[in-house]
């Protein structure tokens, strides 16, 4: 099997790697996916080590998904076996392997930011301070995460938020014990505690994967770092991927230091550029490599255009007079290059700031233009979607936060009093809440709402055999929807919303997770075990299907959530100071510049910038300049039009004057 063909030399080099420390520097659109696929199956097909020695650790699961198809595509059955996941997924399953060690039970469960703050708002009931309400719950999790995961920095004095995180902490760490479920960042903090404890769990680990890969390694923040170490440890065979110019997300914990510093800290490392990019024009490069160029902490690297080369067209830059303005502006280029022969899934509207996509989404809506929005409120934060997956969680890894969340959804009488009994009886007696609730008369609670207690434990428990016993032409997602109908959930759901057309919307959620589970399970056996492994999987939002995949609509996203994709036709709205580099978000200059370059090289063909000349800040408008961004590149590698247009000639004036005066005179004649 030829996996060099159509590879350009450096391409080829990092594929012919064999053991040892190896930095691949990949620019943006340089092709990092294909070398990472060529270079696994390289491996596995002259056996340099077997296709379960390897592991190779993804930022998103549709990127894991993708190396696991191509591989598998090529090899068949020699590719199987081949672990490749998210450092969350990864974690998992290690704590589901090494459960007994980890103090686990094996169907523990995982909760999210949501449940977390359920059991927040549980633990500061009991904290003797004052004004409990105004602290954001929201804010003592990040802290405490912070503090968790080793990121959190060192404070001279404490305030009250500090005093509260203090003494939450270690409650927080005891009472997830106590539910027998791990968050997300126990998924990465508890493996690396079981390595520490047991070294021959770690001995084991590091014998089964003989060569690791990381990709976008820009991205890694401490603890995952430590997670790679600890594996690699033995034999170095560790090779990452990345792009320091891309480091974009420090905000959450990435620290662009592990991919600088990576050649000094591991012996012997070779170092690849991969600098040929295959997206982007020469012209449109030019801005992208004229801006990083200032940015002084990086590697040094440089992108050649490769596949269009040049096209003679400069990059624009359109001047505004305010933000109305400049929410038109984008409406008229959308239509202006759609009559130019590009669809509306060829453009990309980006910008630094969420409300700056509220007035570009008012102007496309009332212009008729479909839009879809990236990086919104994901599916699986619907408050449907939660209750449905609470029931599916109680049913394979019991615990409280699930059950409490459920007790009373739909509604079966089991109010506040009954909950509160039931939770005194549980520290009376020291049992589990579960278990108060199957002991519901020795805390004496009155025979109707037990009997209803009792219904409700009857579902969790039928539910797992009863979602696989449907008839001929069915399937398990179809049965969730009938069986939760049948709780009175869909009764529940429309007694809820406003109006009969919410209500189909609300409902229309949980068909959609019916038509995700079946998507999950494919062509699996229709077994228990699958169910719990798609309960984990929705869990860490892995196998999700796009929805909004193949629609022809134009694309509005923050510039943090374009990272990855590309474009014929990028619109940058709103290049000026203050909103990139953001006044209160943008405090590392070096990694808002970073972002501008992303935003940049997302475009392959038209890179359309544009800024206003005044913008409303907090209610009052203001003068606006250009970002600093802007003005570090030399003027002759785009073009600017400082009164917001193209100058119209020829043809096109006489078409534009033509159909004023035909306007002018329909008015006339009314």
């Amino acid at each position: 099997m030829d996996w060099l063909k159509g590879l350009n030399p450096e391409q080829q080099k990092a594929v012919k790697h064999n053991f040892g420390p190896l930095l691949i520097l990949a620019g943006a659109g340089s092709g990092k996916t294909t070398v990472l696929v060529s270079r696994t199956g390289r491996m596995i097909s002259e056996r340099v080590a077997k296709a379960p020695e390897i592991c190779v650790l993804t930022f998103t699961n549709k990127a894991a998904r993708e190396l696991k198809h191509r591989v598998g595509q090529k090899l068949g059955g020699a590719g199987e076996g081949l672990w490749a996941g998210t450092f969350h997924s990864f974690g998992l399953q290690i704590l589901r392997r090494f459960h007994k060690h980890a103090g686990l039970s094996p169907y523990f469960g995982i909760v999210d930011q949501t449940d977390c703050n359920a059991v927040l708002k549980e633990l500061i009931k009991d904290i003797k301070i004052t004004s409990k309400d105004k602290f954001d719950i929201d804010k003592i999790l990040t802290m405490i995460n912070d503090k968790r995961t080793g990121v959190a920095p060192v404070h001279e004095g404490q305030d009250e938020y500090h005093e509260v995180v203090e003494v939450l902490a270690p409650k927080f760490a005891k009472r997830l014990e106590h539910l027998g479920v791990v968050d997300f960042e126990g998924l990465l903090i508890k493996p690396l505690q079981l390595f520490k404890e047991h070294p021959e769990i770690l001995e084991k680990v590091q014998n089964q994967f003989s060569q690791v890969m990381v990709d976008e390694f820009q991205d890694t923040n401490r603890i995952q770092m430590d997670l790679i170490q600890q594996i690699v440890r033995t034999h170095k065979n560790i090779t990452v991927v990345g792009d320091d110019d891309q480091s974009i997300y420090g905000w959450r914990g990435a620290e662009v230091k592990n991919i600088l510093n990576f050649p000094h800290e591991n012996k012997n490392c070779e170092v690849i550029k991969l600098e040929r990019n295959y997206r982007s024009s020469g012209e449109i490069l030019a801005v992208a490599n004229a801006a990083i160029s200032k940015n002084k902490n990086r590697h040094g690297k440089v992108l050649k255009a490769e596949a269009a080369q040049t096209t003679g067209d400069l990059p624009e830059v359109f001047i505004l007079e305010r933000e109305e303005d400049e929410c038109e502006f984008v409406v008229s280029e959308i239509l202006h290059w759609q009559r130019e022969g590009f669809k509306l899934k060829d453009f990309a509207v980006l910008y630094r700031s969420n409300t700056q996509g509220g007035l570009i989404e008012g102007s496309l809506r009332r212009a008729g233009i479909a839009y879809n929005i990236s990086g919104g409120t994901s599916i699986f934060d619907r408050k449907e979607i939660k209750d449905i997956m609470a029931y599916l969680k109680q049913s394979f890894a019991p615990n409280e936060v699930s059950l409490r969340r459920i007790i009373n959804v739909p509604s079966r009488g089991i109010g506040d009093t009954t909950i509160e009994k039931l939770t005194e009886f549980s520290q009376k007696r020291r049992v589990s809440f579960l278990d108060a609730c199957r002991l519901w008369k020795d805390a004496e609670i009155p025979d109707k709402t037990g009997e209803a207690i009792e219904d409700l434990l009857g579902f969790i428990e039928w539910l797992p055999k009863h979602l696989l016993d449907f008839p001929v032409g069915s399937s398990p997602g179809a049965k969730l929807v009938e069986m939760f109908d049948q709780l009175g959930y869909k009764e529940y759901v429309y007694a809820s919303a406003a109006d009969p057309a919410g209500a189909e919307k609300k409902w229309m959620v949980v068909e959609i997770l019916g038509r995700i589970l079946d998507a999950y399970l494919g062509r699996r056996a229709y077994e228990v075990e699958y169910i719990k492994s798609f309960v984990d999987s929705m869990m860490l939002r892995d196998d999700l299907n796009d929805e909004e995949e193949d629609k022809n609509k134009v694309q509005l996203m923050t510039l943090h959530a374009s990272k990855g994709l590309e474009f014929p036709i990028v619109i940058l709205a709103g290049i000026e100071e203050d909103l990139l580099p953001h006044k209160n978000l943008g405090s590392d200059i070096d990694e808002e510049r970073r972002l501008f370059y992303v935003g940049v090289t997302r475009a392959k063909k038209r890179l359309i910038m544009s800024r206003c000349q005044q913008r409303k800040k907090n209610g009052v408008v203001r003068p606006s300049v250009p970002s600093r961004f802007l003005l570090e590149i030399p003027t002759e590698l785009y073009k600017e039009y400082p009164l917001g247009a193209r100058p119209v000639s020829g043809q096109a004036r006489e078409d534009l004057v033509s159909s004023f005066l035909s306007k002018l005179d329909s008015k006339i004649n009314k």
